[in-house]
């Protein structure tokens, strides 16, 4: 997951903490955009740099950097 940036389907965040952030902050609507199917409410999760930082290391434990080779047939 740490091997993709930029992150999101626009790739406009260069890291995971600028996501983290964006969330952190409401997402769109906490942006203040205007999106019909927007869930997340647009109030802030209220995270400290210590969660986020956390967030941030547990995202970088699903990075996988080993390449599977094809099963032989």
């Amino acid at each position: 997951m740490t091997l993709t940036a930029p992150y999101m389907h626009h790739g406009k965040f260069a890291s995971l903490d600028d996501v983290i952030r964006f969330y952190d902050g409401g997402g769109a609507l906490g942006a203040g955009a205007r999106i019909a199917n927007q869930t997340l409410a647009a109030d802030s999760l209220h995270l400290t740099p210590e969660e986020r930082g956390a967030i941030v290391a547990f995202l970088g434990t699903l990075t996988d950097t080993v390449i599977a080779k094809p099963a032989k047939r």
